[in-house]
């Protein structure tokens, strides 16, 4: 799922580059050709992206009114739910905090590096991984089984870097933990890796990265960032309702759509959902708009 959304992403954005490339080719000095078609093409998916968000939202609206309204789950569409969240076995241990929780993301950021021109410029992470325990959110529409990871984008993070105990956590979980070596040239064994857990229907997900060959990363330094959710967070999930295995999932009878997570629920997330992105749609005009002015000046006057 997260592997073909990346791939179609990359043609189309390989296409559009591929268009103004051909526009811009022998009327415009190289590298100056490659720049410009570059920022049109990223100028021109942004903006209508943002335009899709404004004019369709995130396409969880109706799912949240029928959550609101009670409605009785129907099998094989996307339905949302909000409530407690419980592990239904043991629960996880955060690997920096060492809080128990039903999922946790975690991530340690390497020390920004200076260039030649003293510019600090980051320098990636040197581990980083994700987990979710067989959950169930106990909603007002009954009990609903969690069978999809969703990443914990909008929950908070926290940042343990000055506390002496999660490093020496973040220390015996670098050398005990079952990593997998991430970096450019296995990006495509990670898309994968996570596609597959994000597709995943059980309910139980573990996954670790480590930038680097085993002994060869150190956490000094590093920004120690973690996500948790713990037992009885209140959350809404949204995904594809599964009448035979009680719970959401992200595909089902032709159905497919990521099992997303949020902290909170009720009306709150209702009218959040519905909002639109009115700020991203103004900076995708200015951007936009400002590399084709100089797209369409480059172009006037090179004759």
């Amino acid at each position: 799922m997260i592997k073909k959304g990346c791939t179609i992403a990359f043609v189309l954005l390989v296409a559009v580059f591929g268009g103004y490339y051909a526009l811009l080719r022998g009327r415009v000095e190289s590298p100056a050709d490659l720049i410009l078609s570059a920022f049109g093409a990223i100028g021109l998916l942004m903006l209508v992206s943002a335009v899709k968000q404004v004019a369709f939202g995130t396409g969880d609206s109706d799912a949240l009114k029928r959550a609101e309204q009670g409605l009785p789950l129907e099998d094989g569409r996307k339905e949302a739910v909000w409530g407690p969240i419980f592990p239904l076995g043991e629960t996880l241990t955060a690997p920096f905090s060492g809080r128990e929780c039903v999922a946790y993301e975690y991530d340690a950021k390497k020390p920004s590096a200076t260039d030649s021109d003293g510019d600090s410029r980051p320098s990636g992470s040197a581990i980083s991984g994700l987990a979710l325990a067989p959950s169930v959110i106990r909603s007002d529409r009954g009990d609903v089984r969690l069978l999809g990871f969703s990443l914990l984008e909008k929950f908070p993070a926290s940042h343990l870097s000055g506390d002496p105990d999660a490093l020496a956590r973040a220390e015996g979980y670098l050398r005990e933990a079952p990593f997998t070596e991430m970096g450019l040239a296995k990006i495509g064994t990670m898309l994968s890796q996570l596609n597959e857990v994000m597709s995943d229907a059980d309910g139980s997900v573990r996954q670790d990265w480590r930038l680097g060959k085993p002994g060869s990363v150190s956490l000094a330094g590093c920004d120690l960032e973690e996500k948790v959710i713990a037992p009885g967070d209140m959350v809404t999930a949204v995904g594809v309702w599964d009448a035979s295995q009680g719970g959401l999932v992200p595909k089902h009878r032709g159905t497919t759509t990521p099992v997303t997570l949020a902290p909170g629920g009720g009306a709150a997330m209702v009218a959040y959902s519905q909002k639109r992105p009115w700020g991203l749609l103004a900076f995708s005009l200015v951007w936009s708009g400002g590399v084709h002015a100089i797209i369409y000046f480059v172009l006037k006057h090179a004759g």
